[in-house]
């Protein structure tokens, strides 16, 4: 039987390759911009990793004063139903052991993070190797949360809420509320939110691709709207590197026909097409392939110059996702980058039962997605420090929404403000910014500016436009008119930095 390509087939392939893989990612490399000056020198990226569902992040970090009736921490034990345990198999409280205190700068009382929130070892043919976890990391300055954030019109009252004030659409759904959070805007009705925030300060700092056609926005975990700019679109990657087509890559093994394969690939995109489509069609292939060929075989090269030594937890999806993350900042950097965003994305957030699994508090149930998402941070730290980027990438959380305060016998539901964190050597860690609640249900506390709904939904006090903007900023987004343009929702807010970002 002929092993010879048919013309389906192959535009079959071609087609696969849009939708997945390296000619998939060029659609960005559409119009090639001049590269724009980037307001800061040196190299800089973000990364966000996207807790998909909803991350209960009012389990992740609880206050911790004391267990006497009254303190903040009894409050929030009482809010959330008691301490889970087999006589309270409907609490979904941590208990007050549990906790790993920190004791953030500028705060009256300590705090503790989920007990998942540990230094760890990996393990790996012989060797191990240790890794800060995020109370590490966090007591040492170099991470920070920001408190009560979400999407927002304008500032918010329980009072103006109930009386139909602006606020934004579908609240509540998962979709709709991970797109605001993708746009950076509480509205999709501005013009300007048809891209993402990610793909807008790519546009300000970056301009375009590089020279070798590589998009500035890189997503390790399929299409994402946080990286799409005018004329920006984001490269995709896998966790395992760069999707090829198969057997037409140039010194490809065990196949006699992948040399005859390409050269008539070749001479099909180099022919004089009569028809535009047909030329645009050919020129995002002929990039694609020369764009995805060059950056698999720096990240593939044999001396391991585009690869970590860092050992990553196996079987820990994201923190695969974050090892190509740090291999494409290590090999980015000597094709010129200067500005990058990054996207990667752990989903199984939406607990509406199964908050804690009956096993241990910290590795089943919630438990087990933030030792996944701890030990990720952790390698990605270490492989940050070995390719000497700590100072020049900062990394942060994003999520649907917070959750109730209240049970619904096994978890807990869609709600609004939720704690994010961002970490990095720029980053003025050790620090709580924006407002921590007082994790009351149906608080309305105008003094105190702490509201929230029957089941204890946080009314957001952090606007989303805010966080971007601050992160904006750092990436050289300095010109106050720039920033009100990327986002025009920011000046219904008090302050457009909110000052973590050092």
């Amino acid at each position: 039987m002929s092993t010879r390509p048919t013309r389906r087939r192959f535009l079959q392939g071609l087609g696969s390759c849009l939708a997945s893989g390296s000619l998939g990612a060029l659609l960005p490399q559409l119009a090639l911009m001049p590269r724009a000056a980037a307001q800061s020198s040196g190299y800089r990226a973000l990364v966000c990793i996207y807790l998909a569902g909803a991350n209960d992040s009012f389990n992740w970090l609880v206050p911790r004063d004391s267990e006497a009736a009254g303190s903040r921490y009894d409050t929030y034990k009482s809010s959330r139903g008691g301490v889970y345990g087999s006589s309270n198999p409907n609490g979904l409280a941590l208990a007050f052991s549990d906790l790993l205190e920190v004791t953030p700068v500028g705060q009256t009382i300590a705090y503790g993070l989920h007990p998942s929130s540990t230094d760890f070892t990996v393990s790996s043919g012989g060797n191990s190797q240790a890794h800060s976890g995020l109370r590490s990391l966090f007591a040492a300055g170099k991470a920070a949360f920001v408190c009560n954030a979400g999407p927002l019109l304008q500032p918010l009252t329980k009072a103006e809420y109930e009386a139909g004030a602006p606020r934004p659409a579908q609240l509540f759904s998962h979709n709709d509320q991970e797109l605001l959070w993708h746009v950076g805007m509480g509205s999709t009705g501005e013009a300007v939110a048809r891209y993402g925030w990610g793909g807008r300060v790519a546009k300000a700092t970056a301009g375009g691709p590089l020279a070798n056609g590589l998009s500035p926005t890189i997503s390790v975990a399929g299409a994402a709207r946080l990286l799409i700019g005018d004329a920006i679109l984001p490269y995709q990657v896998s966790s395992g590197g760069v999707d090829l087509i198969d057997h037409y890559t140039p010194g490809s093994a065990g196949n006699n026909y992948t040399a005859a394969r390409r050269a008539l690939l070749d001479d099909l995109l180099n022919d004089a097409h009569a028809h535009r489509f047909q030329r645009g069609y050919a020129g995002i292939a002929q990039r694609s392939l020369g764009v995805g060929e060059a950056l698999a075989t720096l990240l593939d090269a044999a001396d391991g110059s585009g690869n970590v030594t860092t050992l990553f937890p196996s079987g820990n999806q994201l923190g695969d996702q974050l090892k190509m993350v740090a291999r494409m900042i290590k090999v980015s950097r000597t094709l010129g980058a200067t500005r990058q965003v990054y996207y990667v994305r752990l989903g199984g957030w939406d607990m509406h039962s199964g908050l804690f699994d009956g096993g241990p508090v910290a590795t089943s149930g919630h438990g087990a997605l933030l030792t996944t998402l701890n030990q990720a941070i952790g390698a990605f730290w270490t492989a940050l420090g070995e390719i000497g980027a700590r100072s020049q990438v900062t990394s942060f959380t994003m999520s649907d929404f917070g959750r109730t305060l209240t049970g619904n016998g096994g978890g807990s539901d869609h709600a609004w403000g939720g704690n994010l964190l961002v970490f990095g050597d720029a980053v003025a860690g050790n620090r709580l910014y924006g407002s921590y609640p007082k994790l009351v249900v149906n608080s309305n506390d105008t003094a105190a500016r702490d509201f929230s709904l029957s089941r204890g939904q946080y009314i957001p006090t952090t606007a989303i436009e805010q966080v971007a903007a601050t992160l904006a900023k750092w990436m050289g987004v300095s010109d106050s008119g720039a920033l009100a343009a990327m986002f025009p929702l920011l000046s219904n807010f008090s302050g457009s930095d909110l000052g973590f970002m050092g």
